[in-house]
C-alpha cells in the first residue's frame, strides 16, 4: 500500500466515525441535546397563552379586557353580596331604636298640633260665646225697642240704621208713572206694617219733574203718625192714596222712596197750596202700631 492510500482509508475511517457520533445512543450526550430541544418545543407549540403572548397583540389586548370585566363582575357581586347581607343583632337593634325615636317624634307633633287645635276651638269657642251672649244678646234685648233719649230727633229704636238720623235728599226725574213705585233705599228688618195700623213717619216731599221740595217734617223736628192701608180695608183714607197703599207692607226701619202719580196725589189739578202732578216722597217708617189700640205708647215696632 502506498503512504497515499493509506492516509485516503485513514480520513475514510474518521468519516464514518463522526457519522456514528452524530447518532448517539439514548442516555448519551446527543440525547440530552435532543430532548431538551423537544422539551422546549413542545413548550412553544402546546401553550396557548405563550404563542398568543408571543405572536398577536390584539389577544393580549382583548385577554386584559376580559379580566377587567371579570374583576368588575366580581365586585359588583361583592357589592349585591354586601347589599343582602343579614342585619346582626346590634344593627337590628340600632333600627329598631331609630324607628322608635321617629315615631316619638311623630308622636309629639300630631299632640302638639291636637293640642293648638284644641286651644284655638276653645278660644274661639269664648270669643262666640261672649258674641251671641253678650253683644248679640245685647242687641236683640234692644233690637226694634225704644232706647236713648225719648226727646231726641228722629226718635230711632234700636237697631236702626243710623241713616235714619240723617235728612234724605230729593233728585228730580223725567220718568212717567202711571202707577205707586216703591224704591227702598234702607231695609228695615222691625214689625210689618199692616193695612189698618198707624205708622210714624219722617218725610221728605218734592214736585218728581224739578225735585222742588214742597213739605218736610225734618224742619219742624217733628215725626207725624198716619193711618194706613185704609182703603184696602173698605174705608175711606186719611192721607193721599200713594201712602195709603205704598207704605203697607213695607217693616220698621225702613227709608222708602215713594213715586207717586198725579191721580194718586193731590190731582194734575190740584187744590191752591198743593202741588199738582207726579211727587216724589223719601219717606223713614220709624213706629206702627195698632189704629184701634189708642193710648198704646210709641216704640213697638219690633
Amino acid at each position: 500500500m502506498t503512504e497515499v492510500e493509506g492516509v485516503a482509508e485513514e480520513t475514510v475511517s474518521l468519516d464514518k466515525n463522526d457519522d456514528a457520533d452524530a447518532e448517539v445512543p439514548a442516555g448519551g450526550a446527543g440525547d440530552e441535546a435532543t430532548t431538551e430541544a423537544a422539551e422546549a418545543a413542545g413548550k412553544d407549540g402546546d401553550d396557548p397563552d405563550a404563542a398568543a403572548d408571543g405572536g398577536d397583540p390584539d389577544a393580549t389586548a382583548d385577554e386584559d379586557e376580559s379580566e377587567k370585566s371579570d374583576n368588575s363582575d366580581n365586585s359588583a357581586k361583592a357589592k349585591n353580596a354586601k347589599t343582602v347581607a343579614p342585619l346582626t343583632k346590634a344593627e337590628k337593634r340600632a333600627a329598631a331604636r331609630i324607628a322608635a325615636a321617629k315615631a316619638a317624634r311623630r308622636r309629639r307633633a300630631g299632640q302638639a298640633i291636637a293640642g293648638t287645635i284644641i286651644v284655638l276651638l276653645v278660644v274661639g269657642g269664648a270669643f262666640a260665646g261672649v258674641w251671641y251672649f253678650g253683644d248679640r244678646a245685647e242687641k236683640n234685648r234692644i233690637k226694634c225697642k225704644p232706647v236713648g233719649d225719648p226727646n231726641a230727633f228722629p226718635q230711632l229704636l234700636g237697631g236702626m240704621n243710623k241713616a235714619l238720623a240723617t235728612e234724605p235728599k230729593i233728585e228730580a226725574s223725567s220718568d212717567q208713572i202711571k202707577s205707586v213705585r216703591p224704591t227702598i233705599l234702607v231695609k228695615g228688618d222691625c214689625k210689618t206694617v199692616k193695612a189698618g195700623q198707624t205708622v210714624t213717619v219722617n218725610y221728605v216731599g218734592a214736585t218728581m219733574k224739578d225735585g222742588k221740595i214742597f213739605d218736610a217734617s225734618w224742619p219742624r223736628k217733628k215725626t207725624i203718625e198716619i193711618p194706613v192701608g185704609q182703603k184696602k180695608l173698605g174705608k175711606q183714607p186719611q192721607v193721599i192714596e200713594g201712602w195709603d197703599e205704598g207704605l203697607v207692607g213695607l217693616k220698621v226701619g225702613t227709608r222708602v222712596q215713594l213715586d207717586i202719580p198725579g191721580d194718586k196725589a193731590y190731582g194734575d189739578d190740584a187744590p191752591e197750596g198743593y202741588p199738582a202732578g207726579t211727587l216724589r216722597f223719601i219717606v223713614d217708617i220709624l213706629d206702627v202700631k195698632d189704629t184701634e189700640s189708642s193710648g198704646l205708647p210709641a216704640g213697638f215696632g219690633g
